[in-house]
């Protein structure tokens, strides 16, 4: 029961210390004179500034600072652009590689044919042995130039590549058709990728429109709350929630930006159009 009633006195110690902590503080900003409020500004503006600098270089400096009032092209531009993506190129190129090697094997029935030919010129000495009724045998030598050719030509059918042949075809027919299935597919899921980053940066040009009214607008807000600040119609706890809800905007805008930056690189990236124009 004494311990209850100890623990019960410390609470409302607390509790009444805390309720009286944001009177003790308007008792002492009421005291505040005018060059101690513009003081307190400045080091709250300092404070600000330093906070500003880190999350500037943070998010990066390389955004450029009208990025918000970019104009995108037309989505048909990118979709266009997907065809000189270095993955749809190779499907592309294996497709007419295997149509080459299909055109190949429909020629290779001229290998079933084989001409030959021949051709010699020069002079010629030729030994030949006559007999006469009257006269022995006896040898004579004649020499003289000479023109002489041949030509000729073969056919070799081999049975198997003959019945093999229309199969053979047929399965090329089969690799082009599944290699265009694979460059469809390709194309794609290419174009759906282009779709979505397209679509996140559109609905982020949307929203950092608005993000940044925001944050000019308790810019203003800023500028009036420290105005009564000085002249002692706010105390310094609404200057500070004021002071925060301008830091949560401007922190939401420059993160904004970032994204859309991000989101616009991987676009260009993908598509290879230029939407970031180089200083």
């Amino acid at each position: 029961m004494i311990k209850r009633y100890i623990t019960l006195i410390y609470w409302s110690a607390i509790l009444s210390g805390l309720f009286a902590l944001p009177t003790a503080i308007t008792a002492q900003e009421q005291t505040m004179t005018r060059e101690e409020r513009i003081k307190a500004l400045e080091r709250l503006k300092m404070e600000d500034a330093r906070w500003e600098t880190v999350t500037v270089m943070q998010t990066g400096k390389e955004v450029p600072l009208e990025i918000e009032k970019l104009e995108l092209p037309p989505l048909s531009v990118f979709l266009d652009a997907v065809t000189e993506n270095a993955t749809v190129k190779r499907a592309q190129s294996q497709v007419e590689q295997q149509k080459n090697e299909y055109r190949i094997e429909k020629r290779n029935w001229w290998n079933y044919f084989r001409l030959n030919g021949s051709y010699a010129f020069g002079r010629f000495n030729s030994l030949n042995e006559n007999s006469e009724t009257l006269v022995d045998w006896y040898q004579s030598t004649s020499v003289g130039t000479r023109h002489t050719f041949n030509l000729g030509a073969t056919v070799s059918i081999g049975l198997g590549d003959l019945f093999n042949r229309p199969l053979k075809l047929k399965n090329y027919r089969y690799n082009i058709e599944q290699l265009q299935y694979t460059q469809d597919e390709v194309m794609e899921e290419r174009k759906l990728k282009v779709l979505e980053a397209y679509n996140a940066v559109t609905e982020q040009l949307a929203t950092i429109k608005a993000k940044a009214e925001t944050a000019a607008l308790y810019n203003a807000q800023m500028k009036i709350s420290e105005n009564n600040f000085i002249q002692g119609k706010i105390d310094i706890i609404s200057l500070s929630l004021e002071r925060a809800r301008r830091t949560g905007a401007v922190t939401n805008y420059e993160q904004s930006r970032v994204a859309l930056h991000n989101s616009i690189v991987l676009l260009e990236m993908l598509t290879n159009v230029k939407i970031i124009k180089d200083k």
